[in-house]
């Protein structure tokens, strides 16, 4: 095949999250040449190194703030089927669900990291192509090195020494294009660092311990739905219905952002996994959007929570009672039913995300104090953040 040569490549220069109690920023830098995006606006300070001097300019205009939350109600609830194939790409709640669901991606993105989503966006489109490129010349060069060693090994390679001598040409200047994409591959990254005071940065710390202690939960659901519990018809004391997946909380990176670090995970079955990061939290579509969200901008409320548990008790959750199959409205079982049976009730940490910009996620633990910590050490962290000059 004809082995494209690519003649253009954008170098994207590392980025600075700065996060203070005036908003978060990104400084964008090159030599003699920053970006700050913060809410104050875009401002470009443009120099000449070693001169001394420079210029700051304003590209846009700050962004409006949005109203504050409203915190959700607590309401019990028993657990219900489940309502997705394995392969579904699509979640479809029950007929009479409410689905609990965050906005599209592309509606997420805090005002003050729009630019930064856009070049991380612009970045990795380079690199797609890069990569194409990159797997196009090691073919190339693979079926060159073929074809040569074939050729000379051959009894008849005097019938060859024109295609031999064009090959010899040719796999040199096929290696030296892979080892330039190679080397393009690997600078199509936007290396980012986060910088915030020493005691931002021992509430990080915290959290993360906060997160390790929530990961280890024998049980952890996505509550993907729910409906309010009709009592009188369905013969049961609980006030909420749920659809509720198993899930995993644990440390992952994303390509998108390269730091020294992990992200702590929340794996998301009808929606994008939360990644929450120092400053900031990513959530990544499996076609390639993806949101950065502002840390600080997204509440979670941690609540306890009896839940009637219908399916295996967890080891480490608290039986705060009993119930029964069908009971009566006075809580007595309903002795009309021959096979009714006792229920028992456990208490269960409720985790509720959302933000300003359209976050909505929903889930329940077996631990309540490792959920009410986690919430707490957020919580501090980012008042670490706010506090922070």
């Amino acid at each position: 095949m004809a082995l494209r040569f690519r003649q253009s490549f954008q170098l994207f220069p590392g980025v600075r999250i700065n996060v203070g109690k005036t908003g978060i920023s990104t400084s964008i830098g090159v030599p003699g040449a920053t970006l700050n995006v913060g809410g104050s606006g875009v401002h470009a300070t443009v120099g000449i190194p070693g001169s001394g001097i420079s210029y700051r300019t304003r590209l846009s205009a700050p962004s409006e703030a949005a109203p504050s939350l409203i915190p959700q109600e607590n309401k019990t609830a028993p657990s219900v089927p489940r309502n997705r194939s394995d392969n579904a790409q699509v979640y479809v709640p029950e007929t009479g669900m409410r689905e609990i669901a965050s906005a599209s991606v592309e509606v997420l993105t805090s005002g003050s990291l729009t630019e930064l989503r856009e070049m991380i966006a612009t970045a990795r489109n380079q690199r797609d192509q890069v990569q194409s490129d990159l797997r196009d010349a090691k073919e190339e060069l693979a079926s060159q090195e073929k074809e040569l060693n074939r050729k000379k090994g051959s009894l008849f390679r005097w019938f060859f020494k024109k295609r031999i001598a064009e090959l010899e040409d040719k796999v040199p200047i096929t290696k030296s294009e892979v080892e330039r994409l190679e080397e393009w591959s690997e600078n199509t990254k936007i290396g980012i660092s986060f910088e915030t005071t020493d005691a931002a940065q021992r509430a990080y710390a915290a959290l993360v311990r906060a997160f390790s202690s929530l990961k280890l939960c024998s049980a952890k659901w996505d509550i993907t739905s729910d409906r309010e519990a009709n009592r009188v018809v369905e013969r049961t004391m609980a006030t909420r219905t749920i659809n509720r997946y198993p899930v995993t909380f644990d440390f992952a990176s994303n390509d998108l952002i390269q730091f020294d670090g992990n992200a702590m995970r929340f794996e998301n079955v009808n929606g994008e996994d939360i990644l929450l990061y120092p400053g900031l939290v990513l959530m990544a579509r499996s076609d390639g959007a993806f949101a950065l969200i502002d840390i600080r901008d997204l509440q979670v409320t941690a609540m306890a929570t009896s839940f009637v548990e219908e399916e295996r008790v967890p080891p480490d959750s608290d039986v705060v009672g009993h119930t029964w199959a069908k009971v009566n409205k006075d809580g007595s079982p309903d002795r009309r039913f021959k096979d009714n049976y006792q229920i028992p009730v456990c208490e269960y940490g409720r985790l509720v995300f959302e933000s300003r910009n359209g976050v909505t996620e929903e889930y329940q633990v077996s631990g309540v104090r490792a959920a009410e910590a986690f919430s707490l050490a957020l919580k501090g962290y980012q008042n670490a953040l706010s506090g922070s000059v």
